[in-house]
This record gives structure tokens, C-alpha cells and sequence, in this order.
């Protein structure tokens, strides 16, 4: 027995000594190494000083394959603690502008801030670059120790080299089912409808409110009978108005004489629940008082509420509203009317199914009755309103065309609701028309959707990403797996396009693991990670726009996010979800593409839908929770792709159950935007901002008012120049347009306080934080810990003293952007926005410096010249009798001529305007009253309103029309002329609709890392959150939590889940969104009330280079040799091979048992 046994030893010995023959396991392991936890990967990272440009093509699907396969390259997983990553970027040359409008399509400009910031990070010198499809001498100015090269027009062939470029050997390939190219789609469907709307009344119901100027809203109910279908509902007054425009933002003034401000919202009983359905909250001071109208489908018959709250939100032509006797009595009384109209009308389901990657659908109706208006909506597969047509105009038919349709699950489908805005004595036929087709079909979202959960699962599991044909294995594949010596491949096949042949040639190669669905795809990598985060993104290619035209210009077919979507997917460690390629999510973005499509030309008048919001959010959450996303707590969502691609409300509405954030722009923009997120806390340091001996800085100057001759010129001191000064840490303050000591004053002068959305009261809540302690100290003289008041040039700088912060204030353009180029950390923009030209902000600038500048607007000059002094303060002022200690002298006049002159807002009058020239301040009547309150019998029989000489301030800055002369509106043309790097700047600023908008991206391009900006309007109270982001992130929020933690304060919360509530409330203009990666942790110098935004430049240092550092075979510096490669053997060696090993065993097998007998016969 002990003889068999050395016999069967060397016999294994033997084969296995053949089998690896050519085998050398190198002794290289990876090393100790501890990565920066303060980003915003799903582990820490370890950066190394390298990078990987691909060749940006907008016509091809080569360089997002390119881009997918170089995803596990530039960021991976160890397998015990870190990811290892470095930038992965589109390449892209600059644009050849002819016109500035086609500024937008120069991603280049951004491309190289970042590249700026990445070389100084790096010492100025790479350890490594990857070019795929770029020349070299287009990189020459960013020097690198090794540059390779991949020139190919082949995505095999790239995934290939890339592979055997990184890995000297891997255990473990994942394998992509994809197609080069593919045939377009030829698909169209046309169908029609007929129906007809019985004989029915228009249901007309009344409500009147009287103006309360309170918080609290008053409900009316009234019933919605079957066979009705569609509303309109409108609040007004009996008034006369005037109408004066100016410039760019059009409605500078809109007086109403009586004034008013009230805002209407409608609710439907829908699921045993009260769903809002739809609300508007104009400014009705800047806008006009005829804005507050809103229509709605009926999503279900049976009890409505209708809800008016009366609170003040944010050429000349006359007119009035309703007859002059009421408006005689509206002088004294406003009493608001509330009309709703409810119109008759039927729904009636299309049966046929729009197919995956349904485009340009068109629907029309059409009528005999000349003499009846119809209406028609089309009805999506949750109840929601995708679009609905009403052209007064039109006689006979109406029209609708939609760029795109999703999909329905099983049992679902569109519909199409009709209705009539005539009362009907006679049945109405009707008939409607559909067409649509096919833009993307299955097969290419398959392959592209393989692609791109192949890249995050082999992110995920440090192997490389290779391609194979549905049809053919390519050799350049099959020879890499051979070489690197794969034992183990996960092929992504989804829906299983791979022909059953080449599987089982698969198998002959190594062991396989096929994915033919994606959640099994999705499971897996969240399986590996334990992320539940959520990154978004579509196979829609990009819509590219023009500055100024705000709508899209086209589409570039190859032009896809899928790559950047899974770079940060693979930081993330979650799938990329697709929202193509599931009903639930392909149906649900529909509404808000069409919407944003219509609204970005003028957002003022477009706020988000409730009802939609909340419709297509249950849908999008629903599925969420079935593939085992909406875990307990908020998750992080992000979208990546530009406004038009996925509309921004998409991102808004998730805000209450998740902590959302969007990345926008070209392809190429959201490339470098991510990395510069991924690398945030090394980046950082780069920033002048961040030397610790402090920069220099425009700081601005100081006024007062004299006590005597306070009127003129002469009558503004200015107590302390703008000048140089060192600060360390800075943040840029600018107050240009804010809310000033709006509860503790201004309440008194409205009638009312304002109260958050959650409750809280500002200027009196009591709060457990220290960081709250003295919040309201300096207004008021109170200690302790309190919610601040709505008052930024207070407090923002109060919470960011408290951070380790130096403040710097500027309030005119100039000095603003010449301290963002000096360096600074964050930058708080307080100020009037418009969505007009390239976006525009107001800026203090009383000589109006601006008006020169492309894209620019002076205002009238100040009717003082007291503010040409002064030409940067430290905060704004109102020009009469105003200056930096008390800036807050104009009012919006609302209690009528003789109150405002009197001082006395207790008293409604004659004339009441909305108009802001009322005086807030009157030194004589001030002097007097004071001098007066001294005496205790005069006391006694004063007025409380005489006496209170603080009971006449709005809390209004740079206000509506006259208060705003002395400004400029800059252009983002201007601001992009005038910015140089920003060096990873966070930005927040309450600035109205300028989101999305060109300024918005010169700010991306010129290197902020995350921004807080709305694309709507901005009601007032959106003080509120713009004062508790920065307070929140020095507590440690992330800026995504800090974000949206402050828009539920203010702000509508559209959804709900088992933990979280929706919240339902009037104010419609809280809709801002936040753009980056939500994990970004913004620097904190001080840590005395959190460290978790706190770390120093040693923790975020880039890996020394090593030649030989090999993780588990990838070679973080280029691989050299393959010691783990296996030739496959011709059929006939192996025939041979087998044949020798067979006479081997034999040869040894007889001579053993000879020699076994001989040694018997000696015994």
C-alpha cells in the first residue's frame, strides 16, 4: 500500500507540473494602506495620481463602451477596506464658438479647471494616463510618468487592451453582452378613439374668504358628481391694477389697489387620503393679483377641498377686476372670490401599449360642434395628468405631441380624458387620433444596460470588464481571459441575447455565472456592497440646448450618461438603474420631461404639480421598495443626466424620504463633475482657501446715518472703507436682495409670524443645540438657544463664525467674483434671480458699472446720491435713507397712503398699492416719538403704533420695484467672462430660477463643486433653509443632508413611506434643488460641534507610486507579465499530450508491480 501511494502522488505531481508548466505566481500582495473616509464612496478610497481620458464622440456608441469598460480600472473595490480610484473623464476639444449662445457646448473650459486642480493635487506630474482614441499631443500639457495609448475603433478590442494593460492576472472576468451597431428601429403604431360627453352643465361653485393676512388656511368643501373630469379654480378681488414692465424680468411692478396676497390650493379625497392636488402661491406684489388660477383633472369624483391662504410671498397697462362699486368696498374689506368651475367630460383607455423606447407620440381630437370648446389630457398609467391641450382658439380639434412615452406594467395603460368648457344641452362624439414610434429598441438597451451593470459589478469585484458579441466571441476576448488566467466569468446577458453555442464555448474557458435579468444583476452588486443607495440615469441621449433659448436645440444620438452613471454608481457600490427599462420608472419620468420641456421657457408661471409629483413619486418608490431599495432611513438618490433628459422635479419630489442630488450638463460636464465630487476632500486642499495662514480678500465697507440731516448725501457715514483684509478659512457673503428681522419686525407690520412647515417658529422656537446659543441675541437682546429669525445678513454669518469660518462680505459684483478667484470655501448668494438670456442676478451697483457688461441691465439710478458713496457695503440697503446698520427703509406700502405716511400699520386705508414706496423710517416722527415714550403720562395715552417706531419694516431688502434702483442685473455671460478656477467652492444661493440656467453652468465649469440653487422661483421664506444649511453642516450633515433637511422646513414633502409622512402645504415656491453627489461632506474648520466635516491634508494624500503595487493581480501602475496564462492547446496536442500521459502511468504502473513481485519472490 505505501508503494500505491507514492505511485498515485507522483502520477498527480506529474499532471499537475504539465497543467502549469508556464505558471509563476509573482510574491506581490497589496499593502497596508488606509484610504480617506470623509468622501462620498461607499468606502474609503485611496487616490492615486493618475488619470484616464476617453475620446468624447456624441455620434457613436464607441466611447461609452470605452468609458463602461474603463469604469473597473478607475475605481475598485480591494476586497477588504478601500477603493482604489482616480478620474475617469470624457475628452472633448473645445468648442468652436461663433456664437455665444453655443457657449453651452464648450465642456472644454470645465474639463480644464478640473485638470488644473487634479495636476496640483498630483505635484504636477501623473504616475499614470490612459488615452482612448486621444492623441497624446493634445495631453502634452498635463505630464505623466507612463501614458498608454489605445487607439481602436472597436469596443472588444479597447475592453481587451484596457484589460491586459490593468491585470497581470484576475481569477475572476466579467463578460458584457453588446452590439457595435444597430439597425434603426421602423416600429409605428397609429390607432384611434371615439367616445362622445353626455348633455351635462358646467358645475360652477363660489366661495368668498375674507382677507385675514394669516398663516391659516380657510377651507370650503363642495363635490365633484361622476360624469365631470376636469376643474378650474380661481382666487381674485375686486381691484384695479397697474402693470409696469421693465427690462429682462418683465414684471417689475404689478400694483393692485386694494393690495392683496393670497394663495389657493385644491385637494382631492383619493385613497381614503386628502392628496393636494394642486396649488399656486404667486407673488402677487411683483406679478400681478390675477396669477393665483389652477387647473387640475380629476384624478377622482366625489369631496374636494378648496383652501385660501393669505400670506406676502415673493410699457405700463391699466386695468380692473370685477365693478367698481366692489372695488369701493374692497378699499376698506378685501374679501377674496373664489371661483371653481368643474367641466364634464369622459376617460376612455388605450388599449394599445406603447413599446420599450416608445418616441415621438402625437395625439389629436377632434369634433364635429363648432360651436363647443374641448379639452383633452392625456392620463398616464398611475392617474397621473402627462399633458393636457386646451387652444381656445382652435375650432374642431386639439393637439398634443409628446417626445417620449413609457411604458406599462401588466393591466395597465394610458388614457385619454376629454372634456368640454361648454355647457352641453346636446351630446357632444368626438374621435382621437394616436400615432408613435420605436427611437430605442430592446436589443440596444440590452447591450447598453449589460455594459453598464457590468462595469459596477466588476468594479465590485476588482476584475476587468470584457465584451463579447451576441453572435461571436471575439478573439481579442477570448485571448485576454486566456492570458490573465480566468477561472470564473460573470457574463451579463440580459435577456438573453447570447446564442446557446457560444455559451457552451464559454464554458469550456472557465467556470460562468449568467445574469439574464437585471435585478439579478442589481441584487448581486448591492449584495457584495450592502449599499442601498440610488443612482439614476437613461439611454435618452443627450438634448443639448442653447444659452437663452431654454428649450432643447436637439439631440446628439450617441451622447449617453451611462458612463459617468456608473463611475459614481461603482463609488457608491449600488447598480446603475436604468429608468428605461422598467415600466414603473420609463412611465413616471414622462410627466416630468414634458413638463420641465414647457415650463423651463418660463418657470414663474410653473410651479411643479402637486398631484403629479406625489403620483409619479408613489410609482417610482413602489418600485424602489420591491427590488429592496427603500430601506429604513433616507436614501441617498442621485440622477445623471441633463434637464431635459430627466426633468429637475424628478429629483425634487423625492425630498422627505430620501436626500436627493442631480448631476446635469454635456456628458463631458458630468464627467469631471463627479471626479471632482469623488475627490473633494483631497481637492480641497488645493484651494487658496485652505492655507492656513489666511488670503487676502475685499472685505466690504460700513455706513450709518447721521442723527442730524440723515437725508443726502452728507447724510450717509461711512464708518469703515472696503478694503483688503486676511481672513483664513473664508466663505463669500454676498447680500444683495434678503429678509431682514422679518419675525421679530417685519411680523408686526404684516399682522402675522411666520411658522415653518414643521412647525418651527423662527426668532422663537427653543432649540438643544449649543450651536443655537445667542442666535437672537443681537436683535433682540435674548439669550439662550433659539430658532434664528428669518434674518440671513445676521445669522448665516453668526453659524459660520461658529464653523472656524472667516466671513468676507461683498455686495457688488466686482469685488464678489475677484474674491471667488482669490479662493474661497463657500460662497452665499443672497439676491434677485430671472431665467431670461443666460440667467441673471441682481448686484448692488449704484453706478452701474454693470450696464456695460454682455447680457447686463442697469436699473434706474437711486432717486439719492447718498448710495453712490458707497459703492460696496457690506449688505445692501434700500436707497432712502438706508446704509449697512439699518437697511431695511422702504415697505411695500399695504395698508393705504395715509397709514404708510402716518407710520401706522394697524390702520387699512384708501389706496392700499403693494407699492414699495412707503418710508420705513421718518427721523422727525422717530425723533419725536422717542422723545415722547420718555414721558410716562404722554406714554400712557399714545398709540402703541406712535410709540413703535420698528413697527413699519417689510424684513424686505431689495424689494420689488423703486427699492431696487441702484442695482444691476448680471448675466451669466458676464459672470463667466469674469470667473477664473473656484477651486471646489460649495455654492447655496436663494436666487429665483436661475437653476439649470447658463450661469449655473459657467459656475460648474469654472470648478464649484456642489451647488444649492432653485429653477423656480424662490418664495421668501426660503430664508429659512438657506440659514440652516450651513448651520447643519457644521452640526455634520453632508450638504445633501443639509439640504434637504432645510427644504423640509419650508417646503412641500410630496411622498411617503412607512416612516415618513407626506406634508401638504401652501407654499408652492420651495422647490430648490441641490446638484452633486448628496454624501459630499463640505470642509468644517472648527470641530467644536462636530468632526465629521473635519480632516486634515495628511488623510487625503495620494498613494506613493510603486511599479510592482498589485492588488490581487491588478496592477495599479500597468502590468508587465502574465504569470497566470493558459494556452489553449490545439486538438490534436491535446491528443497527444493525453496519449503520453496515459503511457506514462502505464510504464510506471507495470514496472511498479514487477518490481512489487520481486520483492515478493526475496521475501
Amino acid at each position: 500500500m505505501l508503494y500505491k501511494s507514492i505511485v498515485y502522488k507522483e502520477i498527480i505531481l506529474i499532471i499537475v507540473s504539465i497543467i502549469l508548466l508556464n505558471s509563476i505566481i509573482p510574491a506581490i500582495a497589496s499593502k497596508d494602506i488606509k484610504g480617506f473616509d470623509k468622501g462620498v464612496s461607499y468606502k474609503p478610497v485611496v487616490p492615486l495620481k493618475k488619470v484616464a481620458f476617453v475620446n468624447f464622440d456624441e455620434n457613436s456608441y464607441l466611447d461609452d463602451y470605452a468609458y463602461l469598460a474603463c469604469v473597473p480600472t478607475t475605481v475598485f473595490y480591494d476586497g477588504n477596506a478601500n477603493l482604489f480610484s482616480y478620474p475617469l473623464l470624457f475628452y472633448q476639444d473645445s468648442y468652436p464658438v461663433k456664437e455665444d449662445k453655443e457657449r453651452s457646448l464648450n465642456a472644454r473650459q470645465g474639463l480644464d479647471y478640473f485638470m488644473e486642480d487634479w495636476m496640483s493635487y498630483c505635484n504636477g506630474k501623473l504616475d499614470g494616463m490612459t488615452l482612448i482614441n486621444v492623441p497624446r499631443d493634445k495631453v502634452k500639457q498635463w505630464p505623466s510618468r507612463n501614458i498608454v495609448e489605445i487607439k481602436s475603433d472597436d469596443p472588444y478590442e479597447i475592453a481587451a487592451k484596457l484589460a491586459l494593460n490593468d491585470w497581470s492576472y484576475s481569477d475572476k472576468a466579467v463578460v458584457a453582452v453588446i452590439e457595435k451597431d444597430f439597425e434603426k428601429s421602423d416600429y409605428e403604431l397609429s390607432g384611434r378613439l371615439s367616445g362622445k360627453i353626455p348633455a351635462m352643465e358646467i358645475k360652477n361653485v363660489h366661495f368668498e374668504v375674507p382677507q385675514t393676512n394669516q398663516l391659516n388656511p380657510i377651507y370650503n368643501s363642495f363635490e365633484v358628481p361622476n360624469g365631470y373630469k376636469y376643474l378650474r379654480a380661481r382666487v381674485w378681488y375686486p381691484c384695479v391694477y397697474i402693470h409696469i414692465a421693465f427690462g429682462a424680468f418683465q414684471s417689475l411692478a404689478n400694483i393692485s389697489i386694494p393690495s392683496g396676497d393670497k394663495d389657493l390650493q385644491l385637494y382631492c379625497k383619493y385613497n381614503d387620503d386628502w392628496m393636494e392636488a394642486s396649488a399656486v402661491a404667486g407673488w402677487n406684489q411683483k406679478f400681478g393679483m390675477d396669477i393665483d388660477i389652477t387647473e387640475s383633472y380629476v384624478y377622482k369624483n366625489g369631496d374636494w377641498r378648496v383652501a385660501v391662504t393669505d400670506i406676502p410671498t415673493k410699457g405700463i397697462t391699466a386695468g380692473r377686476y370685477g365693478s367698481f362699486i366692489d372695488i369701493i368696498r374692497n378699499l376698506r374689506k378685501v374679501t377674496y372670490q373664489v371661483d371653481v368651475d368643474v367641466f364634464p367630460g369622459v376617460v376612455i383607455p388605450i388599449e394599445d401599449k406603447p413599446p420599450y423606447g416608445c418616441r415621438d407620440a402625437t395625439f389629436k381630437l377632434m369634433w364635429d360642434n363648432p360651436n363647443v370648446k374641448l379639452g383633452f389630457s392625456l392620463i398616464g398609467p398611475s392617474n397621473e395628468e402627462v399633458l393636457s391641450e386646451f387652444n381656445e382658439s382652435r375650432e374642431g380639434y386639439q393637439e398634443m405631441h409628446l417626445d417620449q412615452l413609457g411604458e406599462c406594467l401588466e393591466g395597465e395603460n394610458y388614457s385619454i380624458c376629454v372634456y368640454s368648457r361648454d355647457s352641453l344641452n346636446q351630446p357632444v362624439s368626438f374621435k382621437v387620433e394616436y400615432s408613435w414610434k420605436q427611437g430605442i429598441t430592446k436589443e440596444e438597451g440590452d447591450s447598453l444596460s449589460s455594459a453598464t451593470e457590468g462595469a459596477v459589478l466588476a468594479s465590485t469585484l476588482n476584475a476587468p470588464l470584457l465584451y463579447i458579441s451576441p453572435n461571436e466571441i471575439p478573439e481579442c476576448t477570448k485571448n485576454a481571459m486566456y492570458k490573465l488566467g480566468v477561472k470564473h466569468i460573470y457574463l451579463i446577458d440580459i435577456d438573453g441575447n447570447l446564442k446557446t453555442d457560444l455559451i457552451n464555448e464559454m464554458e469550456t474557458i472557465a467556470k460562468i455565472k449568467r445574469y439574464t435579468v437585471l435585478r439579478e444583476v442589481y441584487d448581486d452588486i448591492r449584495g457584495k456592497t450592502g449599499s442601498n443607495d440610488v443612482v439614476f440615469t437613461t439611454i435618452d441621449p443627450w438634448s443639448y440646448w442653447y444659452v437663452g433659448e431654454l428649450k432643447p436645440a436637439g439631440e446628439y444620438s450617441g451622447a449617453l450618461f451611462i458612463g459617468p452613471a456608473a463611475y459614481i454608481a461603482a463609488h457608491h457600490g449600488t447598480p446603475v438603474l436604468i429608468i428605461d427599462n422598467h415600466p414603473e420608472l420609463s412611465s413616471a419620468v414622462v410627466w416630468h420631461n414634458e413638463f420641465w420641456k414647457r415650463a423651463a421657457i418660463d418657470p414663474t408661471e410653473n410651479d411643479p404639480s402637486i398631484a403629479e409629483m406625489y403620483l409619479t413619486g408613489k410609482r417610482v418608490y413602489n418600485f424602489l421598495d420591491k427590488y429592496g431599495f427603500d430601506q429604513k432611513g433616507r436614501e441617498t438618490i442621485i440622477s445623471v443626466a441633463d434637464q431635459y433628459d430627466i426633468g429637475p422635479s424628478w429629483d425634487r419630489m423625492f425630498v422627505g424620504v430620501a436626500i436627493p442630488g442631480k448631476f446635469l450638463f454635456s456628458p463631458v460636464d458630468i464627467s469631471y463633475w463627479i471626479a471632482r465630487n469623488v475627490f473633494y476632500p483631497g481637492l480641497i486642499f488645493i484651494n487658496p482657501a485652505m492655507n492656513p495662514k489666511g488670503v487676502k480678500l475685499i472685505n466690504g465697507s460700513k455706513s450709518v446715518r447721521r442723527k442730524v440731516f440723515a437725508h443726502g448725501a452728507h447724510g450717509l457715514k461711512i464708518i469703515k472703507e472696503s478694503d483688503e483684509e486676511i481672513f483664513r478659512y473664508p466663505v463669500h457673503l454676498t447680500f444683495a436682495s434678503y429678509q431682514y428681522r422679518f419675525n421679530e419686525r417685519a411680523s408686526k407690520y404684516y399682522g402675522f409670524k411666520y411658522q415653518c412647515a414643521d412647525g418651527i417658529v423662527p426668532g422663537e422656537t427653543r432649540t438643544f443645540e449649543p450651536i443655537d446659543q445667542n442666535s437672537i441675541k443681537k436683535c433682540t437682546g435674548i439669550e439662550g438657544c433659539f430658532w434664528p429669525d428669518i434674518d440671513t445678513s445676521n445669522v448665516v454669518p453668526f453659524y459660520m463664525r461658529k464653523g472656524g469660518y472667516g466671513c468676507a462680505f461683498a455686495s457688488n459684483f466686482t469685488a464678489t467674483v475677484e474674491n471667488l478667484n482669490r479662493g474661497v470655501i463657500y460662497w452665499y448668494l443672497a439676491s434677485h434671480g430671472a431665467h431670461v438670456d443666460s440667467g441673471l442676478m441682481i448686484f448692488w451697483d449704484p453706478t452701474q458699472e454693470g450696464a456695460s457688461r454682455k447680457g447686463c441691465a442697469a436699473m434706474p439710478p437711486p432717486l439719492s446720491n447718498a448710495p453712490k458713496k458707497e459703492l460696496n457695503p457690506w449688505r445692501s440697503y434700500d436707497w432712502y435713507l438706508g446704509s449697512t446698520e439699518e437697511p431695511d427703509t422702504m415697505v411695500a406700502e399695504i395698508h393705504g397712503v395715509i397709514p404708510t405716511l402716518l407710520g401706522d400699520p394697524n390702520m387699512n386705508g384708501f389706496l392700499r398699492s403693494a407699492f414699495d414706496w412707503g418710508p420705513a423710517i421718518m427721523p422727525i416722527r422717530d425723533d419725536i416719538a422717542s422723545i415722547l415714550a420718555k414721558i410716562p403720562l404722554i406714554r400712557r395715552i399714545l398709540p402703541e403704533w406712535f410709540i413703535d417706531t420698528d413697527d413699519y419694516h417689510d424684513g424686505q431688502i431689495c424689494g420689488g420695484f423703486l427699492s431696487t434702483f441702484g442695482y444691476t442685473w448680471y448675466s451669466g455671460w458676464a459672470l463667466d467672462d469674469a470667473l477664473k478656477n473656484l477651486h471646489s467652492m460649495v455654492f447655496l444661493t436663494g436666487v429665483c430660477l436661475t437653476g439649470t440656467k447658463y450661469a449655473h453652468t459657467a459656475v460648474v465649469r469654472h470648478g464649484s463643486v456642489a451647488q444649492i440653487i432653485d429653477p423656480w422661483p424662490t418664495s421668501w421664506y426660503g430664508s429659512v433653509w438657506m440659514q440652516s444649511v450651513p448651520r447643519d453642516i457644521i452640526l455634520g450633515d453632508t450638504v445633501g443632508e443639509a439640504c434637504a433637511k432645510g427644504l423640509s422646513h419650508v417646503g412641500i414633502l410630496y411622498l411617503d413611506n412607512d416612516e415618513y409622512p407626506h406634508r401638504w402645504w401652501w407654499d408652492t415656491a420651495e422647490n430648490v434643488l441641490y446638484y452633486g453627489d448628496p454624501n459630499l461632506r463640505m470642509f468644517v474648520p472648527s470641530t467644536e460641534y462636530s468632526d465629521a466635516n473635519h480632516w486634515e491634508r495628511e488623510d487625503v494624500k495620494p498613494l506613493r507610486y510603486d511599479s510592482k503595487a498589485s492588488i490581487e493581480g491588478h496592477m495599479l501602475y500597468g502590468a508587465t507579465s502574465y504569470p497566470h496564462a493558459l494556452q489553449p492547446l490545439p486538438i490534436v496536442s491535446i491528443v497527444v499530450v493525453v496519449i503520453l500521459l496515459v503511457a506514462v502511468i502505464t510504464v510506471i504502473a507495470v514496472t511498479l508491480k514487477k518490481q512489487g513481485k520481486r520483492e515478493v519472490k526475496e521475501k
